[in-house]
């Protein structure tokens, strides 16, 4: 019983640890945002011209997941949307026609939208364990353009082997228009 106990402990210790967060660091290019709207607009999708842009596209930053979403992301346009105090709306638009949207959950700090994390744990104590943290922040610079960082930390273990990962990315998006 006090195994069960004592690797309780550590898995939480472990959990609590190696969680990292983005930084929200000042800019001389980044605008003051005092409200959400100010994300309001229509920007473009791909991140670049290359073949695998599809990876670091707009909306495959903000959906946070594992895999990649491919709906003919070269004539996307997303469209972000203010809904209250801690929520943006983001839609894939295709020629002005909506395809998908999804909420984004976050705040407001320090001229960053900050969305919450995404975290899945696997464990499996004293065998396996696996926590992935993913997250963004979104800012604008002094030309109106959208700025993305991304966060992406997976670390875990087999039996006493433990190994991690940080991952951190910014992405520019051309606004297109309000």
């Amino acid at each position: 019983m006090r195994a069960v106990h004592f690797v309780g402990f550590l898995s939480a210790v472990l959990m609590l640890s190696g969680c990292a967060s983005l930084k929200q660091q000042k800019r001389d290019t980044q605008q003051q945002v005092s409200t959400l709207s100010a994300f309001d607009g229509i920007y473009v999708n791909p991140f670049s011209k290359n073949d695998d842009a599809e990876f670091s596209s707009l909306w495959n930053q903000l959906i946070l997941a594992d895999k990649i979403d491919t709906l003919d992301f070269k004539k996307a346009t997303i469209a972000l949307r203010a809904v209250g105090n801690n929520k943006i709306r983001a839609t894939w638009l295709e020629h002005g026609i909506e395809k998908k949207s999804i909420e984004l959950q976050g705040r407001l700090k320090d001229n960053y939208f900050v969305s919450r994390h995404k975290r899945s744990v696997i464990p499996i104590p004293l065998i396996y364990g696996q926590i992935k943290n993913n997250q963004f922040q979104l800012w604008l610079d002094k030309d109106n353009q959208l700025q993305v960082d991304r966060l992406q930390n997976r670390w875990g273990w087999v039996f006493l082997f433990i190994a991690g990962k940080d991952e951190t990315r910014d992405y520019h998006y051309e606004k297109l228009g309000d």
